[in-house]
C-alpha cells in the first residue's frame, strides 16, 4: 500500500501536479439564499382603463441589481445583463389601442447569465434567468389579461397554480421542455420568468454510463430545484419593485 502511493506520488511529481491520484475532486455545491429586494421602486401608475405608453416602460435589465441577484445566488460570478426585445399587442378587446402603447420594447426583457461552481472553472457561464414584461397597464386590464393567459395555460401537462406563495399577487407555473415558464401578475404589470442551469455543483451529472431514465431524473430535480430555488427568488425581487 505504502509504495503504491509513493510510486503515484513519484509519477505525479515528474510530470508536474499538483494534484493527487484519486478522482476529481467535485466542485463545491450550489448554495442559495433569500431574495432583498432594494432598489428603487418603479412608481408608475396607469390612467384608468389605459395602458402605459412603451416609452415609459422599465428597463428589465434594471429590475435585479447584481447585488440583489447575489442575495439569492451568493456565489454567481462574472454577471451579465442582456437586453431582449419584446413586442407587446393590443390586449384590450373592448378598445382600440392608444398610441405608442403597441410595438417593440427593446429592453422590455432581459437575460441575466452567470457562473455558478462547476463546469470549467470561473469564466463558463452556466446559469440563467430572464425576466420579461408582457403588459403594464390599468391593474384592470392586467387582471383580465392574466385570466385569460392562466385560463389557456391551466389545461397544459405541468401547470401549477403558485398563488400567491411567490411574493406576487398572484403567479403560475407550466412546466416546459427547458424548464418552468412562469406567469406573474403584480398590480399594472404582467411578467414571465425562466431560467436554467448546467451547474456541477447543482445536481451531480450521472455518470457516462448511466440509464436513461437516471439522466431525464436528474435533469427533472435539477429544473424543479432551479425553479423553487431562483424563479422563486426572482419573482419576490422583481414584484418588490412594481409597487
Amino acid at each position: 500500500m505504502f509504495r503504491s502511493r509513493l510510486l503515484c506520488l513519484t509519477v505525479l511529481a515528474g510530470v508536474g501536479l499538483l494534484a493527487g491520484c484519486g478522482e476529481e475532486k467535485p466542485p463545491p455545491k450550489v448554495k442559495f439564499g433569500a431574495a432583498e429586494p432594494a432598489g428603487d421602486k418603479l412608481g408608475l401608475r396607469p390612467e384608468r382603463g389605459a395602458a402605459v405608453a412603451l416609452s415609459q416602460w422599465p428597463d428589465a435589465c434594471k429590475l435585479v441589481t447584481d447585488a440583489e441577484l447575489r442575495a439569492f445566488v451568493p456565489q454567481a460570478k462574472g454577471v451579465e445583463h442582456k437586453p431582449v426585445k419584446v413586442t407587446i399587442l393590443n390586449f384590450n378587446p373592448l378598445a382600440d389601442a392608444d398610441p405608442g402603447t403597441t410595438g417593440d420594447v427593446p429592453r422590455g426583457g432581459c437575460e441575466f447569465e452567470f457562473n455558478l461552481p462547476g463546469n470549467g472553472g470561473d469564466d463558463v457561464t452556466n446559469s440563467n434567468f430572464t425576466v420579461t414584461v408582457t403588459a403594464l397597464a390599468d391593474p384592470a386590464l392586467v387582471k383580465d389579461k392574466y385570466r385569460e393567459d392562466k385560463g389557456e395555460d391551466g389545461s397544459e401537462k405541468g401547470f401549477k397554480d403558485l398563488a400567491g406563495s411567490w411574493g406576487a399577487q398572484d403567479c403560475y407555473s407550466v412546466d416546459g421542455v427547458l424548464g418552468a415558464e412562469v406567469t406573474c401578475m403584480q398590480g399594472p404589470y404582467e411578467f414571465e420568468l425562466r431560467g436554467s442551469s448546467s451547474a456541477e455543483g447543482l445536481v451531480p451529472q450521472p455518470g457516462s454510463d448511466a440509464k436513461p431514465s437516471e439522466n431525464l431524473a436528474a435533469a427533472a430535480k435539477r429544473e424543479r430545484l432551479w425553479t423553487d430555488k431562483v424563479l422563486s427568488q426572482v419573482a419576490r425581487t422583481v414584484g418588490a419593485r412594481m409597487l
